[in-house]
Formats: C-alpha cells, sequence, structure tokens
C-alpha cells in the first residue's frame, strides 16, 4: 500500500488452544510459575509472561499442535539454575540443556504438546535483544495511518475487546 509504513512492534499476545484448562492451569501455573493476569468467564486465562501476554483457551483437536509453532522464555543468566527449578516442579526437558548457536537453551513441552524453550542468548545474541529492547523506549505506529497501540495497562473494558483471535 504506496504511503503506509509497517513497522511491527513487540508481541503483545500469544495464544495457545489446550485440551483441559485446568491441566494447563496447573502447568503454567505452579510448574512454570507464570503469574495469573485475568482469567475469563469463557474459558480462557491470560497470564502475564515477559512483556507480552500467553492467553490459553480451551480448543478441539484441530486447534492442537503439531500445527507448528514454538514459544522461547528468555533467561538473562542463570539458565542451568532455572532448569534445575523447572525440573523440581516436574518439567521434563525432550531436548536437554546445550550450547547452541544463539545461546544456551533447552526444550520442553506443555501438557498438550505445545514446544517451549528457556534459552540464555549468547553475548551477540545478548547485544542485538538489548539494542531491539533500546528501540521500543520511543513509541512508535504499527501502521502509520491507524492510533497508535494500546499499551497492556491501558486495555480497554473487556467489552470493547475480542476474547478469542480472529479465526
Amino acid at each position: 500500500m504506496p504511503g503506509v509504513t509497517l513497522e511491527l512492534s513487540e508481541p503483545l499476545n500469544v495464544w495457545f488452544c489446550v485440551r483441559d484448562l485446568e491441566t494447563a492451569r496447573r502447568f503454567y501455573s505452579e510448574q512454570l510459575g507464570l503469574p495469573l493476569w485475568r482469567e475469563e468467564p469463557r474459558e480462557v486465562l491470560h497470564y502475564a509472561a515477559g512483556g507480552a501476554l500467553l492467553s490459553i483457551r480451551a480448543g478441539d483437536e484441530r486447534d492442537l499442535p503439531p500445527r507448528g509453532g514454538w514459544l522461547v522464555f528468555a533467561v538473562e543468566s542463570g539458565i542451568d539454575g532455572v532448569c534445575q527449578q523447572l525440573e523440581a516442579r516436574g518439567v521434563v526437558f525432550e531436548e536437554p540443556l546445550a550450547d547452541r548457536a544463539f545461546g544456551r537453551s533447552a526444550m520442553f513441552r506443555d501438557p498438550d504438546g505445545h514446544e517451549l524453550w528457556v534459552c540464555q542468548p549468547s553475548a551477540t545474541e545478548t547485544q542485538f535483544y538489548r539494542w531491539q529492547l533500546s528501540r521500543r523506549q520511543r513509541p512508535r505506529p504499527i501502521l502509520s495511518q491507524r492510533k497508535p497501540k494500546i499499551r497492556r495497562h491501558e486495555m480497554p473494558p473487556p467489552s470493547r475487546r475480542r476474547a478469542h483471535p480472529p479465526e
């Protein structure tokens, strides 16, 4: 579209569909220790996951893995200790902690098979991420023709938001 600049910002929300909401609640709250930000009456859980929301909703078989995708949790330092804490909480790693080109990382799955990673980026990757984070300090439009995006602490009341992502 001529005259429109597309500049995407950091992720705001990640959605996962699960078979059993209570199993997912125990996994994300107890095993991963993510704080529950909000629970919607229509079977949706929203967790604070760093700078984004991780939203979990009940789905059916067509919404579940192996459709693809994964979520990476950044660990600034001490990833060995983080992995030990997760193992103590019952998390089983499919890909053990190892040095990779982008840093030290390990992979595990939630009860529905979603691929989750913890990663302590290498020095080079950390510099890149810090540069990216420094760019977040100044307000940037998603599209130059649109109103500025709403920050999480300024979210509109639930009646003005969609409960589910578009189909």
